[in-house]
């Protein structure tokens, strides 16, 4: 399955001078010319409708699936009412041409009102006057423009269980049209199957008329939100007190914090379920209603006095941004003892000026590094996730310049030359710059030239530091990687890139895979910033190229960094093994070469294959940190059971393992990510869970340009992973327990295109079928009762028609 990079295709265009057009141009032809094409009535209820009751559960099941993030089609969220209310809009928030850096469209944040959105132009999908047509034409005065794009759905259904045509297109990089009421007709008239919910089995007539009738009667609000409960009210007064201490010393940790905690969802530890809460800058102090300062970026200049507030997130939770960071009397205690408590005095508070604020280490150089560093050890997954799966929703920028499966382990702190050395960060963090500091001003390749010189000066600093660290070049022992301190299983952590998103899960999860990493502290924080604090989705293409390059380096460091565990005249083979055809490069070759190869190991490696070497002895130091085994991807002899398995467990899983055995073959057929859902009794109650990850392999991911020329589909792997997993499911298989072994030895079988497709009519669920929801409702009611403090809306924008 060929991947398209709309980035890269971007940047070529941009070398090439080009200025592309909109894409979300409304079709050709004027609306006023002929009648619409004659649509169904869609009836409503003989009764007033609800919108917490009977209007939200509809809109969550049916619409915030596509509609819940800012890659949403035309920017029309359905996650809460004043989404719904704000309506569409014809400009795209991802544009990889874009020139100029775009206003900010925040829901909630950069506009507080109706009018405010018509005048940034979103215009109204639930009735009222909408702008005329770009022709001329006045605007529709019939049914509201949802009404109308559910009724074209009805009108043009797909025929159920069947592939959708090829005149449907899915990519996520589609052109799109965004047509407002005057624009309608001509809109239906050139994509009769471009009706609601696109592409997918059509709504439930109760679903249907739930809609209808809410619309007809004034889409009506919901009533205002329920007082928080007294233990929740309670502990954000505790929190919001602590983040605004008056100290100067107190200043600076409520900053460092907020700009760490900004895309979290914060919920106190004692109430998993929620309510979930942003941290946010507000004009208004504790006990007042909030009223957010709408910077672009958390380390923005916020123009005035301010208190940092916990506003209650009111939308529906997506998954794809649900972040979630526990608050509680354990935590505040740990802050405490990590910032408050150790003997450091600050003589002032950072500038928002941004060349001191975008760089983490000028503006809290005063901060011990050992405090800043451990604050993101301690839940390194959030902080990790936050830049592989953030709130930005399609993250091909942070993503396509990583492997698709890779190990994560981190640099312990008393081995970091950054935290034991004092005189290290003062001597070196002019030299750690990020692009947000130059956002607008160089063009991409002054920056990557200044970065690359600053890259290489960095290391051959740090080189220096490492020979004081270790002055007889004996290397670094085992204990140099952070054992999580015997408990903490943040220490090690599997990241899956899945196209243009990523999934970070704690334990080291999958086969050995071709990569691993060693973060220290500089690369850690580097990364949050560069590709979180620092990274604007509304920027233009200048920012997002820098960006990209930047975090080139930040991989390439920290692949470095686990190499040097290895032994080092092995060192240079195994890094050329995961760069083929880019080893010529001036990153790969002088920037970020490898460096102190007269440094040895002091691990002892008892095979040839030292990396899966290194891994296994990582896994076996500590059991609280690694988790239980990996029985499903690392099973070397069959029967490998997980200890706490039932009996019907044991037996899917069993055949499940046979499938993570295989390279190439079938699995360069496989969706990126794949539920499977196994039936083990009627009611479904029971029923089992598990996600088929579809691992690309790469010569490299050293390019920009070209990802299909790199790929290798003959070493693809596949990842068996129990329980939820990922943001966007692309594909739903079904299979009753008795039939796994049949399930795997028909997959197993598959060789073509057309197998594929013999296989999903026999197990899998289309887009058309009807079951295609109730098995979407199934696995988010499954979520929520396994895993109900990380569960939500999952996003079925990338559903492949297979």
């Amino acid at each position: 399955m060929a991947r398209r990079s709309s980035f890269a295709s971007a940047l070529a265009l941009l070398g090439l001078g080009a200025t592309l057009l909109s894409s979300c141009r409304a079709p050709s032809g004027n609306g006023s010319e002929t009648s619409p094409p004659p649509l169904p009535q869609l009836p409503g209820l003989d009764r007033p409708v609800a919108f917490d009751s009977d209007v939200k559960p509809v809109l969550e099941n049916r619409c915030v699936v596509c509609h819940g993030c800012y890659d949403a089609p035309c920017q029309l969220l359905f996650s809460s009412y004043d989404g719904a209310t704000r309506g569409a809009s014809k400009q795209a928030v991802y544009d990889t041409s874009r020139l100029e850096t775009m206003q900010p469209t925040r829901l909630g944040i950069d506009a507080r009102t109706t009018a405010e959105w018509r005048a940034k132009g979103f215009f109204p999908m639930l009735g009222g006057a909408a702008p005329a047509a770009e022709s001329g034409a006045p605007a529709d005065d019939g049914d509201a423009l949802m009404i109308r794009m559910l009724a074209l759905g009805v009108a043009h259904p797909f025929v159920s269980g069947q592939r959708l045509p090829d005149g449907v297109p899915l990519g996520v990089d589609r052109t799109l049209t965004c047509p407002e009421g005057g624009e309608f007709a001509a809109y239906a008239r050139k994509f009769p199957q471009g009706g609601m919910p696109y592409g997918t089995a059509p709504l439930a007539p109760e679903e249907l008329r739930v809609l209808a009738s809410w619309v007809s009667q004034g889409a009506p609000q919901p009533p205002a939100p329920a007082p928080l409960p007294a233990a929740a009210a309670a502990q954000v007064a505790t929190w919001e007190a602590f983040l605004n201490g008056a100290s100067l010393k107190e200043r600076i940790v409520g900053r460092y914090l907020y700009e760490h905690w900004f895309v979290a969802h914060l919920y106190f530890d004692d109430l998993p379920t929620g309510p979930f809460f942003r941290i946010v800058r507000s004009r208004t102090g504790p006990g007042q209603p909030t009223d957010e300062i709408p910077t672009v970026r958390p380390y923005d200049d916020p123009g005035g006095p301010f208190s940092y507030r916990l506003q209650p997130i009111r939308a529906t939770i997506v998954e794809k941004t649900h972040i979630v960071y526990p608050l509680g009397v354990a935590r505040l205690a740990r802050l405490r003892r990590l910032f408050l408590e150790p003997a450091w005095t600050p003589t002032q508070f950072p500038s928002y000026a941004p060349e001191v604020a975008s760089n983490p280490f000028v503006a809290f150089a005063e901060v011990p590094a050992r405090s800043r560093y451990q604050f993101l050890l301690d839940d390194a997954q959030y902080f990790v996730m936050t830049f592989i799966r953030g709130p930005v929703c399609r993250g091909q920028v942070a993503v396509d310049v990583i492997e698709d499966q890779f190990f994560v382990t981190f640099l312990d702190p008393d081995r970091d030359p950054s935290v034991i050395l004092p005189e290290f960060l003062p001597q070196t963090m002019h030299l750690l710059d990020l692009p947000a500091e130059h956002s607008g001003h160089y063009l991409p390749g002054r920056l990557w030239i200044e970065y690359a010189a600053k890259q290489r000066e960095y290391l051959i600093a740090r080189t220096r530091y490492y020979d004081v660290i270790d002055p007889k070049h004996v290397g670094p022992a085992l204990d140099w990687i952070w054992d999580g301190d015997g408990a903490n299983p943040n220490a090690l952590l599997t990241v899956f890139r899945n196209f243009d998103n990523a999934t970070v899960v704690k334990g080291f999860v999958g086969g050995m895979p071709k990569t691993a990493w060693t973060m220290d502290f500089p690369i850690l924080e580097r990364i949050y910033y560069d590709l979180v604090a620092g990274y604007n989705v509304f920027g233009d293409v200048v920012h997002q190229v820098a960006t990209r390059l930047y975090m080139d380096h930040l991989r390439m460091q920290s692949e470095n960094l686990f190499l040097t565990f290895l032994p080092a005249d092995r060192r240079d083979s195994i890094r050329a093994s995961w760069y083929v055809g880019a080893t010529h490069e001036l990153d790969y070759s002088r920037v970020d070469r490898l460096r102190a190869l007269d440094h040895g190991t002091q691990i002892r490696f008892p095979g040839p294959d030292v990396k899966a070497d290194l891994l296994t002895m990582i896994l076996r130091r500590s059991p609280k940190v690694a988790g239980p085994p990996d029985t499903l991807n690392r099973c070397a002899r069959p029967p490998c059971d997980r200890a706490d398995a039932t009996p019907a467990e044991r037996a899917v899983e069993r055949e499940l393992q046979r499938l993570a055995s295989v390279r190439g073959a079938w699995v360069a057929f496989m969706p990126e990510v794949a539920p499977l859902r196994v039936r083990t009794d009627a009611t479904g109650s029971h029923d089992l869970v598990y996600n088929l990850v579809h691992n690309d392999a790469h010569t490299n991911v050293a390019f920009m340009f070209g990802e299909n020329d790199r790929r290798i589909p003959a070493d693809d792997t596949l990842t068996v992973v129990r329980g939820h997993f990922g943001s966007y499911p692309n594909f739903f298989f079904e299979v009753e327990a008795n039939a796994t072994g049949s399930f795997v030895n028909e997959l197993r079988a598959v060789t073509s295109d057309s197998e594929l497709e013999r296989f999903v009519e026999r197990h899998g669920i289309r887009r058309t079928e009807a079951r295609f929801w109730s098995t979407s409702d199934w696995l988010r009611d499954h979520f929520r009762r396994r895993a109900p403090t990380e569960a939500g809306v999952y996003d079925l924008g990338r559903y492949d028609n297979l």
